[in-house]
């Protein structure tokens, strides 16, 4: 598929879209999650990523010691998921202009013109119906890293660089531990405080799921529930966040959300979110992976605000860098990437710089 022949990204949600609000889709969460992050991954750059082993950590929530050369779980889905989506073409579908596949042998999503776009047909100016299309609330969005050092995985620079060095049993349990004392500035990542107000049952379950959602990102130091304690010295108060959730009966039934950073009057984000948005679990668990997409993903709205106060961190900054760079694939983003992670490598003697092994997802070598 040329660059010619793929649609825009705009195109490509308002396609998705349509599927996941599809009768076929709307029984199954878990392709619905399996369409959409591959989908997004691979609008973002990202499609070297879709791999058996980082669709099961992410979408089917298996721990990191998954295996998948012996266990079929995200292949047996995938089956399942190629027959769902012929099904919806030959039916509901059938009128689509473009067509989203999963090939065999591979998880990376290709597109096909099934039909010539309603503009060109019509005589409709092109630049409205991308206006459109660029209006439709974003897609469904699971958990886009199997962990921190995921987002820090640079294979491309394995063809530039090589790494003989041996190879580094890394502890993911210990990733928060990164963020201690002296070394926040440098390894600190932000942490979120989740805060009820008064006690209703749908603000606790949507506080809940939002608080799984941001784990899922991996992206932050910690993400618990006010009043919950935490490791001593396991955060940096200066990157310390919180999202308040609270219910409110009138005018409109519905839950308020204010993200803010402590310490700040001024909230970063407020949300309100209607009781009929909240009328089933499937609603819930859109608005709420949704959210935490646009809070905590390395684009969103906490690193953004880091970034902009001077409060961002190296781990934090080489994060972002990298996913730049597997997105834009050029020659000064590399740099930008290479130069940020080398500033890593000589801060603490026993954690080398560490990059994901494209054999084994958690096995990583040192420089």
């Amino acid at each position: 598929m040329t660059p010619a022949e793929r649609p825009c990204d705009a195109a490509i949600r308002s396609a998705l879209g349509r599927i996941l609000d599809s009768k076929s889709f709307q029984r199954s969460e878990r392709l619905r999650a399996f369409l959409t992050y591959v989908v997004e991954k691979e609008i973002a750059g990202e499609a070297g990523q879709l791999k058996g082993y980082s669709i099961a950590v992410d979408v089917f929530g298996r721990s990191q010691a998954f295996d998948a050369d012996s266990d079929p779980l995200v292949r047996v889905h995938a089956g399942k998921l190629r027959k769902l989506l012929k099904g919806f073409y030959d039916a509901e579908g059938a009128g689509e202009e473009w067509q989203i596949s999963i090939p065999k042998g591979t998880y990376v999503p290709e597109y096909r013109r099934l039909r010539e776009p309603a503009a060109e047909r019509l005589g409709e100016p092109a630049t409205n119906a991308r206006d459109r299309l660029s209006r439709r609330r974003p897609a469904w969005q699971p958990s886009p890293f199997s962990s921190p050092w995921a987002v820090l995985t640079v294979l491309p620079l394995l063809l530039f660089t090589p790494l003989p060095s041996p190879k580094v049993a890394l502890d993911f349990g210990a990733e928060a531990k990164l963020a201690n004392g002296p070394m926040a500035a440098v390894r600190g990542l932000p942490s979120v405080s989740f805060v009820i107000d008064g006690e209703h049952g749908t603000a606790e379950h949507f506080a809940a799921l939002l608080r799984a959602a941001a784990l899922r990102h991996r992206t932050l130091a910690a993400a618990e529930v006010a009043g919950t304690s935490h490791p001593a010295g396991s955060m940096d108060s200066a990157l310390a966040f919180s999202v308040k959730v609270d219910w409110h009966d009138s005018p409109e039934p519905g839950l308020r959300l204010t993200l803010s950073h402590n310490g700040e009057r001024v909230p970063l984000r407020q949300e309100f979110i209607g009781a009929q948005q909240l009328a089933n679990e499937s609603d819930i668990l859109y608005k709420t992976t949704s959210l935490a997409a646009q809070f905590f993903a390395l684009n969103g709205e906490i690193y953004a605000h880091a970034a902009t106060e001077g409060l961002q961190s190296t781990l934090m900054r080489c994060m972002v860098t990298t996913a730049r760079y597997k997105k834009l694939l050029t020659r000064d983003a590399f740099q930008e990437a290479w130069t940020c992670q080398q500033e890593l490598a000589p801060l603490k003697g026993d954690e080398p710089l560490f990059i994901l092994s494209s054999k084994k997802q958690n096995e990583l070598f040192s420089h």
